[in-house]
């Protein structure tokens, strides 16, 4: 049986006699003659199984080793992993876009009341991660090196595109890189106007009513139908209810979801804008319960106007508007992995662990991308990323645990 390289994942090897005790081969791909260690590959194959969603429990039924030890071996590999910051200024990818998305996502460890975070630093069209920082919180410090390590490894930095809750990056980043052109996440933006606004629960009260009044149909016309013509009436006024205490939010609401969502020119944002300044000139703000929560929105866009639309000032970047991507990432690698772990015993740890899912996420290769991702499908972001040196890394492998133990080294 073929011993696979731990260097560069090839299967074209011959053994070469023991070294200490350990198997060495020859690799005919890479030239080299590495030592293969028995628990380091048990090791490495045992983060490889954490990693891919097996919890300790299962692994301790699998291996008959306690959980404990487990615990053990999956986080000293994963101390012994290159940092993925470190992989990215060695390997030189050569194919990134310009365009980076930004999110974080903070989880539990002992001792930190909120937890830690995660700041990974997406590009666009590879959907790689060349950058991320760990972190206490979303501070501009940290932040901003993320930002110094992007310009460090030579990225080609033209547009930011992140939620506008974590502060002023656009500031930050300007300060290394002073060209560049920030987007702000509109599904962020607009989650925001509805957390304020509070209309979906009464847009949908409104929608419910007017669909029981059209079945009543016209019945109400038959004056012997007194029940029918009693309903009607006292659904009428429930509508007339909401629209009063709603209709302004609503109309408000609605303008803001079709600037962000619908419009595709200047002359449509011109219109939209429009019919924005028209509700709230008809608003009666010393009166209207909700004129504050409107106004305030209102301002904000204006102030943030720039960066809102950004998307229709430059067309040919062809910029995302959303940063789902990112919350893809976190929501399916991060915190589906670590919901089960519940929290990590200090920050050393955390770090560690975290660096090896970003790792793992490098070299896994796409299955389920679709639309204009589809061609991405068959291989993984470092490989569409486009290293200028792979260290003779064969990327149809599965061996990049291996690989990033041996670059460290």
């Amino acid at each position: 049986k073929r011993i696979r390289c731990p260097l560069c994942g090839s299967l074209n090897t011959k053994r070469d006699g023991k070294q200490n005790g350990h198997q060495k081969i020859k690799c005919k791909d890479c030239k080299k003659k590495p030592i293969i260690n028995g628990k380091e590959k048990k090791n490495a194959e045992l983060l490889k199984a954490h990693l891919n969603r097996n919890s300790f429990r299962i692994l301790q039924r699998e291996t008959g080793l306690d959980k404990a030890t487990i615990c053990s071996s999956t986080n000293e590999t994963a101390k012994s992993l290159i940092h993925s910051n470190d992989l990215t200024a060695l390997l030189k990818p050569q194919n990134y876009c310009g365009v980076v998305l930004i999110d974080g996502k903070y989880f539990s460890v002992k001792g930190h009341k909120r937890g830690c975070v995660v700041i990974p630093f997406i590009d666009y069209l590879t959907h790689d991660i060349p950058v991320h920082i760990f972190a206490y919180s979303e501070n501009m410090v940290d932040i901003r090196e993320g930002f110094e390590r992007l310009k460090a490894i030579g990225y080609p930095l033209r547009l930011v595109v992140c939620d506008e809750s974590m502060g002023e990056i656009a500031a930050v980043a300007k300060e290394v890189f002073p060209d560049v052109i920030i987007q702000i996440c509109l599904t962020h933006y607009m989650k925001n106007i509805e957390r304020e606004f509070k209309v979906k629960n009464a847009k949908r009260r409104i929608k419910s009513l007017k669909k029981k009044l059209k079945n009543i149909g016209e019945s109400i016309l038959i004056s012997s139908h007194k029940y029918d013509i009693e309903k009607a009436r006292n659904l009428t006024n429930e509508i007339a209810d909401l629209e009063f205490e709603y209709g302004y939010l609503i109309e408000v609401h609605d303008v803001f979801q079709r600037i962000f969502w619908s419009v595709s020119a200047e002359k449509e944002l011109d219109e939209a804008e429009y019919d924005l300044n028209l509700a709230i000139s008809k608003m009666d703000l010393k009166t209207y319960r909700y004129a504050e929560r409107i106004q305030k929105r209102y301002l904000d866009y204006y102030e943030k106007r720039e960066q809102i639309l950004t998307f229709l000032k430059f067309p040919e970047f062809d910029i995302p508007k959303t940063t789902n991507l990112i919350e893809g990432f976190n929501s399916t690698t991060l915190e589906v992995r670590l919901s089960s772990i519940r929290g990590f015993e200090n920050e050393e740890n955390a770090e560690n662990y975290i660096n090896a899912l970003i790792l793992k996420r490098r070299f896994q290769k796409f299955t389920d991308c679709k639309k204009k991702f589809k061609k991405l499908n068959g291989k993984s972001p470092l490989q569409i990323a486009n290293p200028l040196n792979d260290f003779g890394y064969d990327f149809n492998s599965n061996g990049w645990i291996n690989f990033c133990l041996n670059l460290k080294s």
